[in-house]
């Protein structure tokens, strides 16, 4: 291993950094490296300058890949080179604000209750009813079910956050009745080798599934029903801060972008063309 490269593993290590944006930081800063031939060392902001510019302008790559990159290389360049970061001769791609997709209590409910599979059903139903990432929801050992507080506790989510979100009765009904039915070992949702999680693609590809069962015709992925948890429950009347704790944001501005897509807000509007 390259001396700078692993000088910045063990910094981001120490940091805590999560090992998916470890594995991203360290790609963009090996790419980076191989665009110019050269050591990171060797480089200046000039060049980075206008590596983000071929990224974005030859590349057309997306705002996440962009803010991934540039997070990386500011990371090797402040803490593992030392050196200073200007932002106003470098500064982060402004991160478009789109509307977060969202699925009806409907279609929730059918792509849930014509998903026979017992496993597959109650794996749908806790990213539902508790908001949870899928890459949470496949760490989630039963213990992390607390039937007494009627909670779930979400251990080092995004952002190696903890936190604990909701845990209805309709929920823990369906979760005792699959613990009867698949007794896992370790982890909540196991594959095939006991003792060890269902893998992040496994529960995108259950939700496709159970997509392409019910004809939905919407272009969403699994988080999609993330966003419907938070959506459905501002709409029942839930307070935005509470929401806030349950989804784990740490700005209220980020949990305030559902406010924007309740149809409870588009209720008892008045009909504009009524009287034309």
């Amino acid at each position: 291993m390259k001396p700078l490269r692993a000088k910045m593993l063990r910094y981001m290590e120490r940091r805590g950094y999560s090992e998916p944006t470890v594995k991203t930081y360290v790609s963009w800063v090996s790419q980076f490296a191989q665009y110019y031939g050269k050591s990171p060392e060797l480089l200046s902001e000039d060049d980075i300058g206008a590596y983000l510019d071929y990224l974005k302008r030859e590349r057309q790559l997306s705002q996440s890949s962009l803010a991934g990159c540039y997070s990386g290389i500011k990371v090797l360049w402040e803490k593992v080179l030392g050196r200073s970061w200007n932002a106003n001769k470098l500064p982060r791609s402004k991160r478009v604000q789109a509307l977060p997709e969202v699925l009806s209590e409907q279609e929730v409910r059918q792509l849930i209750c014509q998903t026979k599979n017992h496993k597959h059903r109650a794996l749908l139903k806790v990213l539902y009813t508790t908001g949870i990432r899928v890459g949470e929801l496949v760490k989630l050992k039963p213990t992390d079910i607390d039937s007494k507080r009627m909670v779930v506790r979400v251990e080092m989510g995004k952002g190696r956050k903890s936190r604990y979100t909701v845990l209805s009765l309709s929920l823990l009904k369906e979760l005792r009745a699959y613990w009867l039915e698949y007794r896992p070992e370790v982890y909540l949702f196991e594959g095939q080798v006991p003792g060890r999680h269902i893998s992040i693609r496994t529960g995108q590809a259950v939700f496709k599934q159970a997509c392409q069962r019910i004809g939905l015709r919407k272009q969403a992925g699994v988080h999609v029903l993330r966003h419907s948890f938070a959506t459905h429950l501002l709409e029942n009347g839930v307070d935005t801060l509470t929401v806030k704790a349950l989804l784990g944001h740490s700005n209220v501005s980020t949990t305030a972008r559902y406010v924007h897509v309740q149809n409870s807000r588009m209720k008892g509007l008045p009909d504009l063309l009524a009287r034309w």
